[in-house]
């Protein structure tokens, strides 16, 4: 019974039962404030009705852009990789993340109209967001501010001379709804799935040499391995996958060997700090064991930059080259400097080989420990890269006539840069002929280097047939720093960190695997026209059974020659110089990967969705703050308010024939005079009716 009489009073509050209108005594002109009327005084109006407070509308408002938002710079700070890395290696939720970012868009689109759509309600109660007439009002009615439709209707009055039916909160909702129909169509173009690696949990088969296993293998192997892919010019590529790891300081786009896979050990860069460790046919990660090096070989431009080579005349005669037999490394003198280093000379006087160069050699190394026996820096600090082995090489140049005195008019004896500042093996006398300078080979106590004999070798260095042209001299310096230990592998950007130095590996062979660089020094002693091939640089020429070089080696050949040099002496340290898989072996320290999808950055730039999401999402957190707890008389302006509108001003508005014309009702002259504003008809905020309030359209 109670319900029934309820339902009365809901229709004799719209209709009344003498057919009046429920505000005839109360309409006025337009142009004038409708006074406040208690509902008790109204005779039409049986009960009040109370305005509430929309929690749940608001908190949605304020969840769902601000998540959705989040959601996006999650996926763009935690997986943000460009679609050029060499290595792309996430995980196998990110294709999930991808489809799922979607998904939840739809969802928050819907979710924030809907709380959007309920502080519109509110908004529409003040002074400052009230509509200017009844036409930009019903405007508002569907929401038509939240789709395509309605946007283009919008423009479409803007551009009309007419005055444009909508206001400034209509405007302010349209741009909030635009902002992700934006932003989530151009995100899709700013991240997108690319065939990577994703994680396992399986342990790989790798190859590579463990500590346990360091020492146990013959010199011969590991020495004519690395001379022979030096001399061929053999690429110091990283076998199986081929990962060389750096700390994540080293900024490795700026390598070019590290931009495609598998890795290569620069030739012409400087390498700070490495970390060779076992290499599988994917990716992995985890603890592995390894070689921890750098090195860098630098151009030489001003004697004063040679620390051992400076120390030549102050040095003494320590005896001819240890060759090997059968080997092509040119015959030469050991000299021993004060400080107890070493600088070997050599030169091709004695094998010439029928072609058009002359060369001079003086190469100085540091007399360090041979081997890891603890004395190597433990750390790559200022402290420990002090204790760097050292490589000096100087080169002198004389070109010659061929074989058969043929000449190679194209030759091209540019080198830059040159070392100031030394002296010359070959001097030009006063009478135009090319004599040894004996000056330039005088060590402690006045002895001579030039000519040096034992019971192997005869040394004899002489200036050479042919002469036309003298060169002068380059070189460079190469500093070398290693140790061994264990570091953590991070596949993502294939770095390591945590680095341990391990004890020595145990010997257990005679002659224990050398410490880094020293190889390297070995393959450059002796040799100097085989940087023309090490560098792959052009063949001679030949020419009446002569071969004629082109040019002179110049300094970044000889740079190239040694960096190269150095890498075929970290591959033989740590793979034996193989480049396959054969061999392999289960590391249970390691974990695998496997091929998948992983995100990486599109064509559009990742910030330009993020700066139109923050937008959005601070907009709608900011309304539902100050407007989405406000008090209102429904949870959102729809068909069923405009109705109980229609029917408070039933009685005044039928009569008018503009207003039953059956055109548009944003033509209608009648409705655009009325006033707009929604108002509490109570005044006391709690109880009462909402409809329309009739002010001073001027002044509104």
């Amino acid at each position: 019974m109670a319900q029934r009489q309820s339902q009365s009073s809901d229709e004799e509050r719209l209709i009344p039962r003498d057919g009046s209108s429920p505000l005839d005594s109360h309409f006025t002109a337009p142009g004038k404030r409708l006074e406040t009327v208690s509902s008790c005084e109204l005779s039409v109006i049986k009960h009040c009705e109370r305005s509430f407070r929309q929690i749940w509308q608001t908190i949605t408002l304020i969840l769902f852009p601000s998540g959705i938002t989040a959601y996006y710079f999650v996926i763009w700070l935690c997986f943000k990789r460009s679609p050029d890395d060499p290595i792309k290696y996430g995980s196998s939720i990110e294709i999930w993340l991808f489809y799922s970012w979607f998904l939840l868009s739809v969802f928050a689109l819907e979710w924030a109209k809907y709380g959007l759509v309920g502080v519109e309600a509110a908004m529409l109660q003040t002074d400052y967001w009230k509509a200017p007439n009844t036409v930009a009002l019903m405007m508002h009615s569907g929401s038509p501010w939240s789709g395509p439709e309605g946007w283009l209707k919008s423009a479409w009055y803007r551009l009309r001379p007419q005055k444009p039916k909508t206001h400034r909160l209509w405007t302010l909702l349209a741009v909030l709804s635009l902002l992700p129909y934006v932003a989530i169509p151009l995100s899709g173009l700013s991240f997108e799935p690319a065939d990577g690696y994703v994680a396992l949990s399986t342990n790989p088969k790798v190859v590579g040499h463990t500590r346990e296993d360091f020492n146990r293998r013959q010199q011969s192997f590991y020495y004519s391995g690395a001379v022979n892919a030096w001399r061929t010019g053999l690429p110091a590529t990283i076998p199986g996958f081929g990962v060389i790891y750096t700390p994540e300081y080293v900024q490795r786009e700026k390598f070019s060997s590290f931009r495609r896979i598998p890795n290569a050990l620069p030739l012409a860069e400087e390498i700070p700090e490495i970390f060779l460790a076992p290499q599988a046919d994917t990716p992995i990660s985890g603890q592995a064991w390894g070689l921890h090096a750098g090195y860098n070989c630098s151009i030489v431009k001003d004697a004063s930059e040679f620390t051992i080579l400076g120390q030549k005349s102050s040095s003494s005669i320590f005896g001819s080259l240890g060759l090997s037999s059968g080997s092509d490394q040119l015959a030469g003198v050991s000299l021993q400097t004060p400080s107890g280093q070493m600088i070997y000379a050599f030169s091709t006087s004695a094998s010439l080989d029928a072609n058009n160069l002359w060369g001079y050699v003086e190469m100085g190394v540091s007399n360090t420990s041979t081997i890891y026996d603890g004395t190597e820096p433990s750390s790559f600090d200022k402290e420990g890269t002090a204790k760097a082995d050292i490589l000096e090489y100087s080169l002198w140049q004389a070109r010659l006539r061929g074989l058969y005195g043929d000449d190679y008019s194209d030759f091209n004896d540019t080198l830059n840069p040159t070392i100031s500042g030394m002296g010359l093996p070959i001097i030009r006398s006063l009478n135009g002929t090319f004599v040894m300078n004996d000056t330039f080979f005088e060590v402690q106590d006045g002895d001579q280097y030039r000519e040096y004999s034992t019971l192997l070798y005869n040394i004899s260095i002489e200036v050479p047939k042919g002469i036309m042209s003298l060169a002068d001299p380059v070189g460079i310096r190469c500093r070398v720093i290693s140790t061994l230990g264990t570091a953590k592998l991070s596949p993502v950007h294939s770095t390591f960190h945590s680095f341990k130095q391990t004890p020595s590996p145990p010997s257990v062979a005679d002659i224990e695997t050398p410490r880094f660089g020293n190889i390297a020094q070995k393959t450059m002693l002796g040799h100097f026209i085989q940087i023309f091939a090490s560098t792959n640089s052009p063949a001679p020429i030949t020419k009446s059974n002569s071969y004629l070089y082109r040019n002179y080696i110049r300094p970044q050949m000889v740079q190239k020659s040694v960096m190269l040099a150095f890498a075929t002496d970290a591959l033989q340290l740590m793979y034996d110089g193989v480049y396959g898989l054969e061999g392999a072996w289960t590391n249970n320290n390691l974990t695998s990967s496997k091929q998948g999808k992983v995100l990486v950055t599109g064509k559009i730039p990742q910030y330009v969705p993020a700066a139109l999401l923050i937008v959005w999402a601070v907009g709608c957190v900011l309304l539902a703050i100050v407007y989405g707890f406000r008090r209102r008389w429904a949870d959102s302006l729809d068909g069923y308010s405009f109705f109980r509108f229609g029917v408070e001003l039933a009685d005044k508005l039928k009569e008018n024939p503009d207003y039953l014309n059956a055109k548009d009702f944003y033509r209608s002259k009648t409705l655009e005079s009325l006033p707009g504003l929604i108002g509490d008809m109570q005044g006391n905020g709690k109880d009462g009716y909402h409809s329309i309030e009739l002010r001073d359209v001027a002044g509104s």
